[in-house]
């Protein structure tokens, strides 16, 4: 088929480009500005409905091209002729009619290509945080400064299993319990579901798809597996029985030396505004010995309600052991308003609460945590306040200060801390 200045002008003639003069930058290398077709493929480039030659920007009008070639042009064209009057609508018809074969294929191989580019999305974010934790019973402060880069891959595999895979880089500008090991995989793995029952096995956070005590206990990664059995109750309710077993990547420092063996089961209830969650863990292999014991218990109870912009959370966890005088238990009771939203500019949220932190009731903690020296994390309890906002689309700015004591010195000691962070999101 012969491919004419003609036949492009003819499908301007379908997008409506012949009515209006395209002002804008040249195109094409072979269609100068005063050319007869030169506002009709400018404005057919501008559209997306040509694309030309890349390799020497041109359009070479009178090159010979295929029927397919043609189809690709009309399919693009009449995607772009929704609406129109009779006449366009007659001419698209016809086209549709010349071509139906092409497009036919044509719209099999675009469907499958689209549907190959939607198997994989992107996201993630960079990030500067800066952390200064004190007391009075340590000389001077510990800052640090920390840069996160986080990529996440979300992947679907076929219409039952989906993928998904994180890739992490950290590193403390202070060196100071630096974590500069490169870009790392931190999560990779697929998720089922059989009826019901979701399946998680990899590389995965088991708080981020079913949460015990709202991350109370822990918030970490581990290489295992996940099923929860979900159960509809009434209108708005659920009710999911989860059950989780795997190891940790690290122990938690000086509480924990290597690898924790984690195996556990919660149960959680949702209603609405309501939701309520109980369950019982078990960390071993992982922890210095506690009462000569290498095992750990840990039970917890939690409650969420939603009261309009408000949201209540009320945790408590217990252990069987403790280590150093730094308690069995640890709690958070927090309320929060609003919530900054990355994809909301000038949106804000703020939340105060009152929480008590310790290694064996909640040695991975979602929480922030007091580092008081070099290399000791302590029991701490106290008022924590913070406040979120989106500076502009993607770029959200956090605030947190921490005011309490120290649990395994009689309540003497003080413990501060503060930490500001922005975080650009993409």
């Amino acid at each position: 088929m012969k491919k004419t200045l003609v036949s492009a002008l003819t499908t301007a003639l379908v997008v409506g480009a012949a009515s209006t003069t395209f002002a804008a930058a040249n195109p094409f290398a072979d269609v100068p500005a005063d050319h007869w077709a030169y506002d009709a493929v400018s404005e057919l480039q501008a559209k997306g409905v040509v694309n030309g030659y890349a390799v020497d920007n041109t359009f070479r009008g009178n090159q010979n091209m295929t029927r397919y070639e043609m189809a690709q042009i009309v399919a693009k064209a009449m995607a772009k002729v929704e609406t129109g009057d009779a006449a366009t609508k007659a001419m698209v018809d016809k086209l549709a009619a010349e071509f139906r074969d092409e497009l036919a294929n044509l719209g099999v191989r675009m469907d499958d290509l689209e549907a190959r580019m939607d198997n994989v999305k992107h996201s993630g974010f960079i990030r500067y945080r800066w952390d200064r934790s004190g007391g009075n019973n340590r000389d001077g402060q510990l800052d640090e400064q920390f840069i996160r880069f986080r990529l996440n891959s979300a992947m679907k595999i076929n219409e039952k299993v989906d993928g998904f895979a994180r890739v992490e880089w950290n590193h403390n500008v202070n060196t100071l319990f630096n974590d500069d090991r490169g870009a790392r995989v931190q999560q990779l793995w697929v998720h089922g579901k059989v009826g019901t029952t979701d399946i998680y096995a990899g590389r995965e956070n088991p708080n981020d798809h079913a949460s015990f005590v709202h991350g109370l206990v822990f918030d970490t990664e581990i290489t295992g597996a996940q099923v929860t059995f979900n159960k509809a109750m009434g209108k708005d309710g659920k009710v999911s029985w989860t059950l989780d077993a795997g190891k940790t990547e690290k122990g938690l420092r000086n509480a924990m030396d290597a690898q924790a063996r984690i195996l556990g089961t919660n149960v959680n209830y949702a209603n609405g505004k309501f939701d309520a969650n109980l369950g019982y863990y078990n960390f071993s292999n992982g922890l210095r010995q506690v009462d000569n014991s290498n095992s750990v218990g840990v039970w917890g109870v939690g409650l969420g309600y939603k009261a309009g912009d408000f949201y209540i959370t009320g945790d408590y966890a217990h252990s069987n052991k403790e280590l150093n005088n730094m308690g069995k238990d640890a709690y958070n009771i927090q309320v929060n308003y609003k919530g900054a939203k990355a994809s909301q500019p000038k949106s804000w949220g703020a939340y105060v609460g009152y929480q008590k932190l310790s290694p064996t009731a909640s040695p991975f903690a979602t929480y922030d945590t007091v580092y008081m020296n070099d290399s000791t994390v302590l029991g701490t309890k106290g008022w924590k306040i913070g406040v979120d906002y989106a500076f502009m689309k993607n770029i959200v700015g956090s605030i947190q200060y921490f005011d309490g004591k120290v649990v395994n010195r009689g309540g003497n000691d003080k413990a501060k801390k503060i930490f500001t962070q922005v975080t650009f999101s993409f």
